[in-house]
C-alpha cells in the first residue's frame, strides 16, 4: 500500500475509532451526569494529576522514540516493555504509600481509598504501552478502533450500572480501570507481539536520550493541564471542582477528537517523510488548515450553545458549568494548533524545542493560577486564554524555522478558517439571545440554524476545507451505501 492510501486510510480508521469512543463517552457520560453529583466528579478531579504524572514517567517517551525509530528491532520493543512494566509498580507503590497524604491535603478523608484503587490502572495501562505503540508503528489505526470501541462499551455498561445502584464515585473510580483491563486483554489477544526474555540498559538509554525530552514535555504538558484541577480542588469545594470539570470535559471533547486523530496518524506518517521538505511541508500545510477549520467551527459553535447544551443534556443541576464552558471554548481553539504544531518539532528531531514549548505553556499559566487564587474560576480562565494565544504565537516561529513555514502563510491559513467560523457561528450566538425557547427546542433550534448557515457559506465562498470534508463525507456515504 502507497504511503498515501496508508495515510488516508489511518485517518479514516483514526476517525472512526476516535469518534467512537468519545460518541460513546460522550453518552456514557452525559447518564452519568444526571446519576451523579458534581461532588463525584470533583474527588475524580483531585486525583487526576497524580494520576497523570506517574502514566508520563511510566511512558518516559519511549513510545514515540520508538515509532520515529525506523526499523526498531524485537530487543527495543522487549527493553521498553519490562521498563515500562517496573515503573509502573513503582509509582504505584508510591502513590499507594501517599495516599494519606494527598488526602489530607484536600481535606477529604475518601481520597485515600479511591487513589489506592485508581493506581491499579497504572500497571494495567503499563501492560498495553507497547501493544498500542506497534499498532500505532505499522499505522493499523483498524484494529485500535475496534479494540477501543469494545474497551470503552464494557466499561461504560459497568460504570453505569453501579451509578444506577447508587455506588457514586465508585462508579467512575472502577470505570478506567475496567477500561484499561479490557483494552490490555483484547491487545494482548488481537495483536500478535510478545516480549522476549530480554533487558538492555543500553536499548533504555539509547531511547531515553530522544524520549527524555518528549517525558519531560508530557510531564510539563501535564502539569498544564492539571494544575487548574489542584487549585480548584483546594480553594474551593469538590462541587465547584465539579462544574469545572463537566466544563472542561465537554470543551475538549471536539478539540481532543481532532487532536487524537492528526497526532495519531501524522506523526508516524511524517517521520517517514522527514527527510523530504517540500513534501514534508505540504502535507503540514494541509493537516494545519483542515484542524484549524474543524476545531473554530466546533468550539465556536459549542459556545454559542453551551446553555441549552448543558441544561438538555445533564440537566439544571450543571448549569454554574455553561460560563466555564464558553470560555474554555476559546482555550481549547488553540490546543490542536499548539499540539500539532510541536508535532513537527519531534519529527524533525527537536524534542528539545518540543520540551521549551512545554515548559513555556506552564510559566504562562502562572499569571492564570495569580487571577483565578484571588478573582476566581472566570478570571482564572480569561488567563488561561491570554496565555495560549501566546504560546501559539511563538511556536509558530519556531515552525517556520523547522520546515520554511512562514508564520505570515501560518496565520493566513489559520486566519480563513476563523473567519469562516465566525461567520457561520455569529447568527447562532444572536439567535440564541433573542428567542426563549425551552432548552431541548432550542438546541434544536441553533443546531439547525448552524448546519444551514454553515452549508450555505460554504457552497457560496467555495472555501477549500469546507470542500475537501465535504468530499470526505460524501466518499464515505457512497462506501456504506456500496
Amino acid at each position: 500500500m502507497s504511503l498515501k492510501n496508508k495515510a488516508i486510510a489511518g485517518f479514516k480508521w483514526s476517525l472512526v475509532d476516535t469518534f467512537l469512543r468519545y460518541f460513546l463517552t460522550f453518552f456514557i457520560g452525559i447518564i452519568l451526569a444526571r446519576l451523579l453529583s458534581p461532588r463525584d466528579y470533583g474527588l475524580i478531579g483531585m486525583t487526576s494529576i497524580f494520576i497523570a504524572v506517574s502514566k508520563v514517567f511510566i511512558d518516559s517517551g519511549f513510545s514515540d522514540a520508538l515509532i520515529r525509530k525506523i526499523e526498531p528491532l524485537e530487543e527495543d520493543y522487549s527493553s521498553v516493555f519490562i521498563f515500562n512494566l517496573i515503573l509502573s509498580v513503582f509509582f504505584y507503590i508510591i502513590l499507594y504509600c501517599c495516599a494519606p497524604l494527598i488526602s489530607t491535603f484536600f481535606n477529604e478523608p475518601k481520597l485515600i481509598l479511591i487513589i489506592r484503587i485508581v493506581g491499579i490502572s497504572l500497571i494495567i495501562g503499563a501492560l498495553s504501552i507497547i501493544q498500542t505503540t506497534i499498532l500505532k508503528k505499522r499505522l493499523d489505526f483498524k484494529l485500535q478502533a475496534i479494540i477501543g470501541f469494545f474497551s470503552t462499551l464494557i466499561s461504560g455498561i459497568v460504570s453505569v450500572s453501579m451509578a444506577f445502584s447508587g455506588y457514586g464515585v465508585w462508579s467512575l473510580v472502577l470505570s478506567g480501570i475496567i477500561s484499561g483491563l479490557t483494552s490490555a486483554i483484547l491487545l494482548w489477544t488481537l495483536n500478535k507481539w510478545r516480549p522476549q526474555l530480554f533487558f538492555s540498559f543500553r536499548i533504555i538509554k539509547e531511547h531515553f536520550t530522544f524520549g527524555s525530552k518528549i517525558m519531560l514535555g508530557s510531564f510539563a504538558n501535564m502539569i498544564y493541564d492539571n494544575m487548574y484541577y489542584m487549585l480548584i480542588g483546594k480553594l474551593f469545594k469538590p462541587t465547584q471542582l465539579g462544574f469545572y470539570t463537566k466544563a472542561d470535559g465537554f470543551q475538549k471533547l471536539p478539540a481532543s477528537t481532532i487532536d487524537i486523530i492528526v497526532r495519531q496518524v501524522t506523526y508516524p506518517l511524517l517521520s517517514t517523510i522527514q527527510s523530504e521538505p517540500y513534501k514534508l511541508k505540504n502535507t503540514y500545510k494541509i493537516l494545519i488548515q483542515i484542524t484549524s477549520f474543524l476545531v473554530f467551527v466546533l468550539l465556536f459553535g459549542l459556545a454559542a450553545v453551551a446553555e441549552p447544551f448543558i441544561v438538555t443534556l445533564i440537566g439544571d443541576k450543571w448549569l454554574q458549568s455553561v460560563p466555564f464552558l464558553q470560555l474554555l471554548c476559546f482555550v481549547g481553539i488553540f490546543y490542536p494548533l499548539i499540539s500539532i504544531n510541536c508535532n513537527i518539532l519531534n519529527v524533525k528531531g527537536r524534542s528539545d524545542l518540543s520540551l521549551l514549548i512545554q515548559i513555556l505553556k506552564v510559566i504562562l499559566s502562572i499569571p492564570a493560577l495569580i487571577l483565578g487564587y484571588y478573582y476566581g474560576i472566570t478570571a482564572m480562565i480569561f488567563g488561561m486564554i491570554g496565555a495560549s494565544l501566546f504560546l501559539f504565537i511563538f511556536i509558530i516561529f519556531l515552525t517556520n524555522k523547522m520546515i520554511e513555514y512562514s508564520v505570515k502563510e501560518q496565520l493566513t491559513d489559520i486566519g480563513k478558517s476563523f473567519l469562516f467560523a465566525l461567520t457561520v457561528v455569529f447568527p447562532v450566538f444572536v439567535l440564541s439571545y433573542i428567542i426563549h425557547f425551552k432548552a431541548p427546542l432550542l438546541l434544536v433550534t441553533l443546531f439547525v440554524t448552524g448546519l444551514v448557515f454553515y452549508v450555505l457559506i460554504g457552497e457560496l465562498s467555495k472555501n477549500k476545507e469546507y470542500n475537501m470534508i465535504k468530499e470526505l463525507l460524501l466518499s464515505k456515504l457512497h462506501d456504506i451505501k456500496a
